[in-house]
């Protein structure tokens, strides 16, 4: 009936210009006849009062519709506390560590909190583009030569070696095989925090050296296939070069009345 009513009432102002079909106008007289709130807008009077029905009818559509509204805002608000949280944990994972890497230090005794915890967060772009320079720039060669071999490339003064290398000195194939030594070896960066005049980095490497005068026999190595984690704690020069100044290597000596870690220092 109601959708009768709406029908009728856009039909009305050609039913009075007499502008409808011979069944179009009799199907707007026959409502008219039955229907007193239709009549009454046709003779330009205002319709008669909302019966309770009615009133009761649209009390129940209201309701209906604040119960709709309200389901709808309770899904859409679900659907953003979701999508939050799954935007947040994807953070997380691209930003954090494997939770791995600090139980493989956890019985290290030479790493502090704010150690572990530079660790646990992999840092910033600007941090890690940072020391991909760091990786790009002497480490090679500290795995691959000699310190004198390094020298003798770099031009460098033996006694300059300290101030250049830092501690990635300790890296350098032993002297004894200068020249007759192969190297492969490989470092994952896992994170990296630089400040204006210090930075740490956590890496992951392992290398293996082999004798070519020997049919490259193997005769030194990392010692461990899966790779050994060690912190590299550095320091901006004055020429705005980060040197690694100190390893803490993730090992812990016992021995009697020392325990301790095995750092290597620059000098």
């Amino acid at each position: 009936m109601k959708n009768e009513c709406s029908i009728v009432r856009d039909l009305l102002p050609l039913y009075a210009e007499g502008m409808l079909s011979e069944d179009s106008a009799a199907f707007v007289k026959e409502h008219l006849d039955t229907c007193e709130e239709c009549r009454a807008l046709s003779a330009g009077e205002e319709p008669s009062a909302p019966t309770d029905a009615d009133t009761e009818q649209r009390t129940g559509e209201a309701g209906v519709l604040r119960t709709l509204k309200k389901k709808l805002r309770k899904q859409t608000w679900c659907a953003i506390a979701i999508t939050a949280a799954v935007v947040l944990l994807v953070t997380l994972m691209l930003r954090l560590n494997p939770i791995d890497y600090l139980a493989d230090v956890s019985n290290t005794k030479g790493y502090t909190f704010s150690d572990r915890m530079a660790l646990l967060f992999k840092g910033g772009i600007s941090d890690r583009i940072e020391a991909q320079r760091v990786l790009h720039g002497g480490v090679p060669m500290a795995f691959l030569y000699s310190e004198k071999e390094a020298c003798e490339m770099y031009k460098i003064a033996e006694e300059d070696v300290f101030s250049f290398y830092g501690a990635l000195r300790y890296y350098f194939v032993r002297e004894e095989h200068a020249g007759e030594t192969l190297t492969t070896y490989h470092i994952d960066l896992l994170s990296a925090h630089f400040g204006s005049k210090s930075g740490k980095m956590w890496v992951k490497y392992w290398y293996d050296r082999y004798d070519k005068s020997d049919d490259l026999r193997w005769y030194e190595g990392s010692g461990a296939p899966e790779g050994r984690i060690a912190l590299w704690k550095l320091e901006k020069n004055d020429d705005g070069y980060w040197r690694v100044v100190e390893v803490v290597n993730n090992v812990t000596l016992d021995l009697g009345e020392y325990t301790g870690n095995t750092s290597w220092y620059a000098y």
